[in-house]
């Protein structure tokens, strides 16, 4: 049997973390957020290996399907390509917050930069209502981290928060996000989602609205978008952007061909305001033309990728990074 024909009847993905190892993460982050560890670690790296290539991945990064025979997660594919001879350092997502992304890259600022950035540009979690999420203390860590200038000593990198207040996950769930599915609220898609009231194509075609049918907007997500390129621009560090893949095979056979269209849009909203940061830069177009049976399992939604999507993206960017510095 083929991974394509195992791949329907996997579980739609969650992390597979016991109830005490997740009671420990929490209490852990209590004391030592992990949006702020990720930036000490950054820090603490290029400080004592300077020059490394630095992927700022989304969750796409970390994740495989049960049924893969090559078990190696996006980074551990990338770093393979680059080799032994090439150090490379991985954030990992949640961390897929522009501001957030901003100020690990500020943190760097005056000492030697990466030898090369590697950054995705996902439409889904690079824009509101996305950013909003208070789950991983993103909003609390960006005020943080705001507050230090980059000449901070790594051990000054650490700050712990408190569990997030129902009050924050109800302000998040009456945020307005208008889709095909109709003038919605966030609550509107996930608490229907989370109390498996629909059936599988109903419950494919709402996600599949949620997580890929807001139109992205000017204002304050482009121009977050803008200054991370910026960013970049003043560090003087050469980039690879690449598209993270959106489901759009499955995504117009349940809303039609207007969600390639928004999807393709949407893309180049995001580019546009990236480029007008950084400056000109080709775009790896990866994100439109991934099929179905490259990603984990239709039915979450969501840009995670099996063996297959991951090599094919891993090749991408390694040729391109290849081709940059030669």
């Amino acid at each position: 049997m083929s991974a394509e024909d195992r791949a329907p009847l996997s579980v739609r993905m969650r992390p597979a973390i016991s109830r005490t190892a997740a009671k420990v993460r929490r209490q852990v982050a209590r004391v030592d957020n992990p949006e702020v560890r990720k930036a000490r670690t950054l820090v603490r790296r290029a400080r004592r290996s300077p020059g490394e290539i630095v992927a700022l991945g989304d969750s796409m990064v970390s994740w495989i399907a049960p049924y893969d025979t090559d078990r190696r997660p996006f980074h551990q594919m990338l770093r393979e390509s680059f080799g032994s001879d090439t150090p490379m350092h991985v954030v990992h997502g949640g961390s897929y917050n522009p501001p957030l992304y901003n100020q690990y890259l500020r943190l760097l600022e005056g000492h030697p930069p990466p030898s090369l950035v590697i950054l995705p540009l996902t439409p889904r979690v690079r824009t509101l209502p996305w950013i909003e999420h208070p789950a991983h203390g993103h909003q609390q860590a960006i005020r943080f981290l705001s507050s230090l200038d980059a000449g901070t000593p790594p051990r000054r990198i650490r700050k712990g928060f408190g569990p997030v207040a129902a009050e924050e996950f109800a302000r998040f769930y009456a945020l307005r996000f208008p889709t095909w599915a109709g003038d919605l609220t966030i609550g509107d898609y996930v608490h229907p989602l989370k109390q498996d009231r629909l059936d599988e194509e109903e419950a494919a075609t709402l996600l599949y609205a949620y997580h890929h049918g807001g139109e992205i907007v000017p204002g304050e997500p482009l121009d977050m978008v803008r200054e991370l390129g910026a960013r970049l621009r003043a560090l003087g560090v050469p980039v690879i952007v690449y598209q993270t893949p959106v489901p759009v095979e499955k995504g117009v056979e349940l809303h039609g061909p207007a969600f390639r269209e928004l999807a393709e849009r949407n893309f180049t909203t995001l580019e546009d305001a990236f480029v007008s940061g950084y400056g000109d830069i080709e775009i790896l177009r990866t994100g439109l033309d991934v099929p179905t049976s490259h990603f984990i399992d239709w039915r979450d939604g969501s840009e995670h990728l099996n063996q297959h999507g991951r090599s094919t993206i891993a090749t991408a960017v390694v040729d391109a990074a290849k081709a940059l510095r030669a």
